[in-house]
């Protein structure tokens, strides 16, 4: 009986003392997003998995916000944080305070512009580019006017999504690009922007989005100017409400970049990260196109 008591005691001290459960941080730009909603599911899921706790904060879009709960995850001495950063700018400051407090930190979808980080998880934002301008490309039969929704200046993911697209757009001289405004990745901000083209441009042929986001605010803009019918829209995401309009016929397609396995993969990194394992500094998850073929 004494030596089940020993026994019972060395354990549990071994727990207290070693064998915690392991606590990631995870600081989202925003969960108003159903990208980063599937993100955060696939993050909570493989921690469970792992056996790992995770704590998940949204900055709702705000780098000020971001950066004080990334304070709060320092102080509440999170094993690893996992940050998707709202600014790739904004968030050096933090990244550079959980340098500090010897706190190791992994970036998804958005890159930190300063500070040391042990991985960053994102995907080739030039091939999305690229990947939907051969669907515009595609669709127009090489031939037409286009406009752009562009995401959050700056931001490296608006910046190579961008170049992709407009690149490859150049194989095709026959198609025009007749307006780029930013729409800041937001819908809302996609159907105003998007209403604005339309009312500026009487002939226009397509609208490529930098996210669904935006595309899907398009979707809004052009039946209330009843001019769907005329234009193929193209997002990158793959959210299920763009899935959606694309069985509907509202948009011809979207670039998956997978954000429920980005997320596992930045989860498994933190638990090596933990175990004293080494990691990759750059990760890059595979890209699909999706289309009305893909998803029959």
């Amino acid at each position: 009986m004494k030596k089940v008591i020993l026994v019972t005691l060395i354990v549990g001290l071994l727990v207290f003392t070693g064998m915690a459960v392991k606590t990631i941080g995870f600081a989202v730009s925003t969960l108003a997003n159903p990208f980063f909603v599937t993100m955060k599911e696939g993050g909570l899921a493989k921690a469970a998995e792992l056996g790992l706790n995770m704590i998940v904060l949204d900055a709702q879009d705000s780098p000020e916000r971001q950066f004080s709960q990334v304070q709060d995850l320092i102080t509440r001495r999170v094993d690893v944080l996992i940050i998707n950063p709202v600014d790739s700018d904004a968030i050096v400051p933090a990244v550079l305070e959980a340098n500090a407090a010897k706190i190791p930190v992994i970036t998804v979808t958005r890159p930190s512009r300063g500070g040391v980080v042990a991985q960053h998880l994102d995907i080739d934002n030039k091939e999305a580019g690229m990947l939907a301008a051969i669907a515009m490309a595609t669709a127009l039969n090489g031939t037409g006017k286009v406009a752009i929704l562009e995401g959050i200046p700056g931001a490296p993911s608006a910046v190579d999504r961008q170049a992709g697209f407009v690149n490859e757009l150049k194989k095709y001289p026959g198609i025009e690009i007749v307006a780029s405004l930013t729409a800041n990745y937001s819908r809302e901000q996609g159907s105003t922007v998007a209403e604005d083209i339309l009312q500026g441009n009487p002939v226009l042929n397509g609208i490529y989005a930098h996210n669904d986001q935006m595309a899907l605010g398009a979707v809004r803009a052009a039946v209330a100017a009843g001019r769907l019918g005329e234009l193929k829209i193209v997002g990158i995401d793959a959210i299920d409400d763009a899935q959606d309009a694309i069985r509907a016929g509202e948009m011809i397609a979207t670039v998956q970049q997978q954000p429920a396995l980005q997320m596992a993969m930045a989860v498994v990194a933190a638990q090596r990260i933990i175990n004293g394992a080494s990691v990759e500094p750059k990760v890059i998850i595979p890209l699909k196109l999706i289309t009305i073929d893909t998803l029959k």
